[in-house]
């Protein structure tokens, strides 16, 4: 009993390294674009604007909007979750090669099942001291397409890692 659970808390810590570095590509993949956007937008304004003077309410209007978002963007949260998704994920990776090494023991039975549930309650409190300090006062949402990948990415990895057990 105690080496499955000890199984399924590997699974899910590897499951949510899998899923921090997927919504750090997600949220910086967006950073990137509103970005771009912005830049297109401001550039092209201005340019619009000194070549088609007819339409100068459009560009100002455009050049307007993209103040706008500009500034509001600057408080949109998935920004400020970059750098801790980054430093949260290098640690639970780090963690979770931890539990990993530790699953050896684990499925030889060398340790009891005392000893295997204290090894459990220590992965968790590493993983929730990692989360905790990377993300004080921050909540990282859970988005359920990436979720899906993160587990099949898990499923892959202890498959071809362990073809001999059961992933489920």
């Amino acid at each position: 009993m105690y080496q499955a659970q000890y199984w399924v808390e590997l699974q899910n810590l590897k499951a949510h390294v899998f899923y921090l570095e997927l919504y750090q590509i997600r949220s910086e993949n967006i950073e990137r674009g509103i970005s771009i956007v912005l830049a297109i937008a401001s550039a092209g304004s201005i340019g619009g604007w000194a070549i088609w003077k007819e339409y100068a309410f459009v560009w100002g209007l455009l050049i307007m909007l993209s103040q706008v978002v500009s500034v509001v963007y600057k408080f949109l949260p998935f920004k400020a979750r970059i750098k801790p998704l980054s430093a949260a994920g290098i640690e639970l990776s780090v963690l979770a090669d931890d539990a990993e090494k530790g699953w050896f023991d684990v499925a030889q039975g060398e340790l009891t099942e005392r000893e295997i549930n204290e090894k459990r309650f220590a992965i968790r409190r590493k993983k929730s001291a990692v989360m905790k300090s990377a993300f004080a006062g921050m909540v990282v949402p859970e988005h359920a397409g990436l979720m899906s990948k993160a587990e099949l990415q898990m499923r892959r990895y202890f498959q071809s890692h362990y073809p001999e057990l059961t992933n489920e």
